[in-house]
């Protein structure tokens, strides 16, 4: 019988460990916050930045957003930002993407404090990142599909794992990731010639693509674990990257969507503000 890898259990286990932590820093006079930067009223933005708040609350962790126009310059994010940075009772910043035309996100996430860069979007955590650097704050949604696979005890060092998608948000960070666990990890990408040549081998399938229904069975080994981390509507509908009623029953265990990694997120988020206010109060080497 296939497994149904369950995000919203697996959010809630991390949503009530950070709580737990949080419990222990303000009893010693510390209170975890979260800052929000919002440019402008993008939907999805505002939608992901509700489910953020949601998160903070159930972890006890305090958040607030900080909006700018639409119409902000670069120079307008980036005073927002040092304010951010300087602000001793913010210890987590992230901002909202994307961020509206003509703005570098390069340009905007190399000025964020590394130590409140719970996104892990600056430069110096991608590259403790490469390292296999433990004070690494990480991006999210790769973070989120690491604990599913913790959760529910899948091995992944020694596994064959495919990662489909190649951004520099989720493929290119998961696929570093994984390696680091010491997984034989393959990155395909619109590039790679036979993608089926890959992820037929594969002991775990990850795809990142946001080609909604891109994976059916012909891509899947049988008995292989398949992470859906694709999201969108199709024939109004919310579904994934994965034909999932139809893989289901070939595979051994399979994420869902919604109710997978997406319902990780913003708890592994509560996790990264706790793991950032040890690294401010250098309670973590």
């Amino acid at each position: 019988m296939t497994r149904i890898l369950n995000g919203k259990e697996v959010g809630q286990a991390l949503r009530e460990h950070a709580r737990m932590e949080t419990e222990k820093l303000r009893a010693e006079g510390i209170i975890p916050k979260l800052a929000i930067l919002r440019v402008g009223d993008d939907e999805a933005s505002m939608s992901y930045e509700r489910s953020a708040k949601k998160a903070m609350k159930d972890s006890s962790i305090e958040a607030e957003t900080f909006q700018l126009e639409e119409t902000a310059t670069t120079e307008e994010i980036l005073e927002t930002i040092e304010q951010l940075n300087t602000n001793q009772s913010i210890h987590g910043i992230i901002i909202m993407q994307p961020l509206p035309k003509g703005h570098s996100r390069y340009d905007i996430s190399s000025h964020i404090d590394p130590n409140k860069d719970v996104d892990g979007i600056h430069p110096m955590n991608l590259g403790y990142l490469i390292e296999g650097n433990k004070k690494a704050l990480v991006p999210s949604t790769p973070q989120a599909v690491l604990e599913i696979l913790d959760y529910y005890n899948y091995n992944i060092e020694g596994a064959d794992i495919v990662v489909i998608g190649s951004s520099a948000v989720v493929g290119k960070p998961l696929s570093i990731m994984l390696s680091n666990r010491n997984a034989t990890v393959s990155n395909l990408h619109i590039y790679t010639k036979d993608i089926k040549q890959y992820t037929k081998q594969a002991d775990i399938l990850i795809s990142a693509t946001g080609a909604l229904g891109l994976i059916d069975v012909s891509h899947v080994k049988e008995n292989a674990v398949v992470i859906d981390v694709g999201y969108g509507y199709k024939d109004g509908k919310i579904t994934g990257d994965v034909q999932f009623e139809k893989v289901r029953p070939y595979v051994s265990a399979i994420s869902p969507v919604p109710g997978g990694v997406g319902a990780v997120t913003t708890s592994v988020l509560a996790a990264q503000v706790i793991k950032a206010v040890k690294l401010q109060t250098k309670k973590q080497t």
